[in-house]
């Protein structure tokens, strides 16, 4: 198992929170989803036996994106999800709207506002915004929405104790089964880093609705 097989392992002991937050959406008939920065589709794969839509699914990072057409095919899921090798920053990369759009730990990459922006730029009337990001500046977040017209529907919190147990935990556990001893060492001085230090992964889910 290479680091890309053992971080998707870990982050799908997450997935129940991007259920829940699915969850919390009313039903949509056939919604045309967007999935940005999907990386290698483990947010996508969780949502998709959840309702009978499509998702568009982008992310810059091309290895990424050909792990994810794998699991695509293996699922047999070329009719339901498609896969763009873009930024969702590009303002050309595509002119509909979506019912929901779903972003995972992508704004604290790509900056907040920046980011928002493009995000809102593909969001329909009257469709929501699935957003996972770190807590930090919630606050001034909260405000952003209100500026930009976003209902804030629902809210949950995943402390560090959450981030700790289901991810880095697992992701501890996966580095050192691994025969690869360089990468190996170099990423557990990350992961230590985390747990050593954990303040900073506390995160939040905010369930969104366009108004404008």
């Amino acid at each position: 198992m290479d680091l890309v097989e053992i971080k998707d392992e870990c982050r799908r002991n997450l997935n129940r929170y991007t259920r829940r937050a699915f969850s919390l959406i009313p039903e949509i008939d056939r919604p045309v989803i967007l999935d940005a920065g999907c990386g290698t589709g483990v947010p996508s794969m969780a949502i998709i036996e959840l309702c009978d839509g499509t998702i568009h699914a982008v992310d810059p990072d091309l290895s990424a994106i050909n792990r994810f057409k794998e699991k695509i095919a293996a699922a047999g899921l070329n009719d339901r999800i498609t896969l763009y090798h873009d930024s969702i920053l590009n303002p050309s990369l595509f002119d509909f709207k979506c019912d929901i759009v779903l972003a995972e730990g992508l704004l604290n990459v790509i900056g907040f506002e920046r980011g928002m922006r493009a995000l809102i730029r593909h969001l329909g009337h009257g469709g929501y915004l699935i957003l996972h990001d770190e807590f930090r500046d919630d606050v001034n977040k909260r405000s952003f929405f209100k500026k930009n017209r976003l209902n804030l529907v629902h809210f949950f919190e995943l402390n560090e104790d959450v981030w700790i147990q289901e991810y880095f935990n697992c992701l501890k556990s996966g580095i050192i089964a691994s025969e690869d001893k360089d990468m190996a060492e170099i990423e557990m001085k990350s992961v230590n880093e985390n747990l050593n230090d954990p303040k900073n992964l506390r995160s939040i889910y905010y369930i969104l609705r366009s108004e404008a």
